[in-house]
């Protein structure tokens, strides 16, 4: 994969986060958080099209991915879990489901973005999280399938 598509993929899981975050907090569409995160981040098209099938992935599966946490997570850190940390974890155990990325991708992508939006304190919860739940999954994949086209951002 050349460098312009890797930059592609980690700007598309970025942005899901971002999609993810702002529909669990304004309970909006998945158009309208799309069309909100491209306004506030002025996304490329490109990165925008990365990101919409895995947002929508999550959120398809996030009552799946909220017991996944709960099994792997000690009750302590599900009570306590953080909007940001649970929108990482949530885009990125979609991304396992999907089955598309290697799981170790998948884990240090996940890392990155927790340092990113929450610093590094967040990181090695992030890690023993996704870890276990990576090894929970197991050989799971694509049982969250991908839209058949790209949704389309809401119109103004």
């Amino acid at each position: 994969m050349n460098r312009r598509a890797l930059r592609t993929r980690r700007r598309g899981r970025q942005l899901a986060v971002q999609m993810v975050s702002c529909r669990m907090t304004n309970a909006v569409s998945a158009g309208e958080a799309a069309a909100q995160v491209a306004a506030l981040t002025r996304a490329s098209e490109r990165n925008l099209a990365a990101a919409r099938p895995l947002a929508d992935a999550a959120w398809k599966s996030r009552e799946r991915i909220e017991r996944l946490l709960a099994e792997t997570a000690r009750p302590y850190w599900v009570e306590h879990m953080g909007q940001v940390e649970r929108c990482v974890l949530h885009v990125a155990v979609a991304e396992l489901l999907l089955g598309a990325t290697p799981p170790r991708v998948v884990l240090t992508e996940a890392v990155e973005l927790a340092r990113r939006f929450s610093g590094d304190q967040a990181t090695p919860f992030v890690h023993a999280v996704l870890d276990a739940a990576a090894r929970r999954i197991g050989g799971i994949a694509a049982e969250v399938p991908l839209p058949d086209r790209p949704l389309e951002p809401a119109a103004r």
